[in-house]
């Protein structure tokens, strides 16, 4: 399986707020998040892809620090910030436009359940995609709406159109789906406030009558750092006994 993690995005806020390093180098317990984020991924293969600004090289050895948190990491830079998450990850097609298995997800998350438990369920039911997601209807997330058998018919991006909140974690049976799908998302200009987001990709697949599901996971185990409101509000609950 290849995995792709994003680590280009702007953390504006955050340097606003006085932190100056990139928000992945933020610490909980006195690791880093990206740190957690490698860990949680140990089981699922060692073919990591990591897409990151080429300022947050330069700065700050980011793409270093990487390789040894992961050895075998592919560290791939990237000079500007993208339109979205579509156009970051179609940086690492020469990696993943191929009939292997992807999972690409985001660096400024973490996910306490147990990933491989997640994909074990999309291989069983011999998923084309399939998407990790919580109970939410805030319009911070992107969303997926099932049919009575549990299939994906539709996915949105910042507009509820179910409870089925998705937690930045994507699979793909096959990467070159993805690609696919991607460069589909840009030629229709499928973007939502001038970026574009992962979860589009699978109207287009579902367009192809792919199959796509979800994996469900508890609310409590998604924490997103995608802001510093985020981070702020994690901190809070922590030091009020919250996990």
């Amino acid at each position: 399986m290849n995995i792709v993690i994003l680590m280009a995005g702007a953390g504006k806020d955050f340097e606003e707020q006085g932190h100056s390093y990139p928000k992945y180098l933020l610490e909980i317990q006195n690791k880093p998040i990206i740190q957690r984020v490698v860990e949680s991924l140990k089981n699922l293969g060692s073919n990591v892809i990591c897409i990151i600004r080429k300022e947050d090289q330069d700065r700050f050895f980011l793409g270093d620090m990487m390789k040894i948190l992961c050895p075998e990491v592919k560290v791939i830079t990237v000079e500007n910030l993208t339109k979205g998450a579509v156009c970051t990850a179609l940086f690492a097609i020469e990696d993943i436009n191929n009939d292997e298995e992807l999972l690409v997800l985001n660096g400024d998350q973490l996910i306490k359940a147990n990933l491989f438990t997640a994909i074990a369920d999309f291989r069983n039911r011999k998923l084309d995609g399939g998407i990790v997601t919580f109970k939410s209807v805030h319009p911070r997330w992107s969303f997926a709406a099932l049919d009575a058998e549990g299939l994906v018919v539709e996915t949105s991006e910042k507009r509820p159109i179910s409870d089925n909140a998705t937690a930045g974690c994507y699979y793909y049976a096959k990467g070159s789906d993805f690609v696919r799908a991607c460069f589909s998302v840009i030629e229709k200009d499928a973007e939502t406030q001038g970026f574009y987001y992962i979860s589009s990709t699978y109207n287009e697949l579902i367009l192809e009558q792919k199959k796509i599901g979800i994996f469900e996971i508890p609310r409590k185990d998604y924490i997103s750092f995608a802001n510093y409101q985020m981070y702020e509000n994690y901190l809070s609950h922590r030091k009020g006994g919250a996990e």
